[in-house]
């Protein structure tokens, strides 16, 4: 009996071992995030290279260092895709039944896919295969997520069928879609409509079923943006962000609106640049502040503005603003991600799509 007692003790004493050196190695990894957000992007990297040589089985570590790899791949590190993926092979490895790092996985398999489109066609079929294979996977272990199943409804339905696409599949995924729920079933359908569908009209149509929200708002004024419409685009956009503080990210989409308009045709850079100046002005004066690594994001797209209108003075003032909030800011024109930002314990509920600039 004695035997028995003692062996209960120590396996109560192992038990409670483990369970404190997982909530360790979670405050650690949660560390290493909260410096990335303070745009200390070397100091998190430097901790999760030291949890990983103490546990080398520590997914969530190896998650969060594949999207600081991936922040450091937009902000012009030395860092491949294929390193990213590795890191987030190993997420998946040790914890695979976490939809968090599955869906990461399926993002950057995406990317990876979307990269070969532009530099390897040879490759995209085999890579579209794979990013499909890892969002069917997503779905397996959360079958009411609605932005896996929006990204298939996207790469079926958009794709053709030499790079993977799929009609049939596309429209499966878009009738489960609308069942699981209404604005998401929206999307998908806009998706798969045909050419040329005026978009204002298909969202106004919705709204008047079922109401405002920020995210139909949004989508009308994103409709605009596409009409070409910006003034209409804005006043959708304000309507939303007073709903939902979080839509402030909004400023930015008109700001990237105008420089859209410069990259068309160069004569405009004097009339729209200041325009698009104004948008991320007040973005970076919203109201809770932005996260750092997106103050240094829009701080270097005034930089792009300055230069561009021939202020260099003034574009290396902003260059050195920006370095100081994050020396790795993304320097890429779409906007970074907001799953890129998420706690490394919380599901992303967000989708941004690799086929439209808003």
């Amino acid at each position: 009996m004695k035997k028995l007692s003692l062996l209960l003790l120590l396996a109560l004493q192992i038990t409670g071992s483990c369970s404190f050196h997982k909530e360790t190695c979670k405050k650690d990894v949660m560390k290493a995030y909260d410096l990335r957000m303070q745009g200390k992007v070397d100091q998190a990297r430097a901790l999760l290279d030291s949890i990983l040589v103490k546990d080398s089985t520590n997914a969530m570590a190896w998650y969060e260092r594949s999207r600081l790899k991936w922040y450091l791949f937009t902000g012009g590190g030395t860092v491949t895709i294929d390193e990213i993926l590795a890191d987030v092979d190993k997420a998946t490895l040790y914890d695979p039944e976490n939809v968090i790092y599955a869906y990461e996985k399926a993002m950057y398999n995406f990317l990876s896919a979307y990269m070969a489109m532009h530099k390897d066609q040879d490759k995209v079929k085999e890579k579209i295969a794979l990013t499909c294979d890892q969002y069917q996977r997503v779905l397996k272990l959360k079958p009411d997520y609605p932005e896996p199943m929006l990204y298939l409804v996207e790469i079926y339905g958009m794709l053709p069928a030499g790079m993977g696409g799929d009609s049939l599949k596309a429209v499966a995924y878009a009738a489960e879609l609308r069942k699981m729920n209404a604005y998401w079933g929206a999307k998908a359908d806009l998706d798969l409509a045909p050419e040329g569908t005026d978009q204002v009209a298909f969202w106004k149509a919705y709204q008047a079923l079922h109401g405002d929200s920020p995210d139909v708002l949004k989508e009308i004024g994103i409709a605009y943006l596409y009409q070409e419409d910006p003034e209409n685009a804005k006043q959708f956009f304000t309507k939303a962000m007073e709903m939902d503080s979080s839509m402030q990210i909004l400023w930015l989409d008109l700001a990237r609106y105008y420089m859209m308009g410069v990259m068309q045709n160069k004569d405009l850079a004097d009339s729209l640049l200041p325009i698009s100046a104004m948008y991320t002005r007040q973005y970076l004066a919203s109201k809770p502040a932005p996260i750092i690594p997106l103050q240094a994001y829009a701080t270097g797209m005034l930089v792009k503005t300055e230069m561009f209108t021939g202020h260099k003075e003034e574009a290396e003032k902003l260059m050195e603003e920006a370095k100081a909030l994050d020396p790795y800011f993304s320097r890429a024109f779409g906007i970074p991600g907001p799953s890129l930002f998420e706690p490394p314990d919380k599901i992303s509920y967000h989708f941004t799509s690799f086929f439209r600039p808003f």
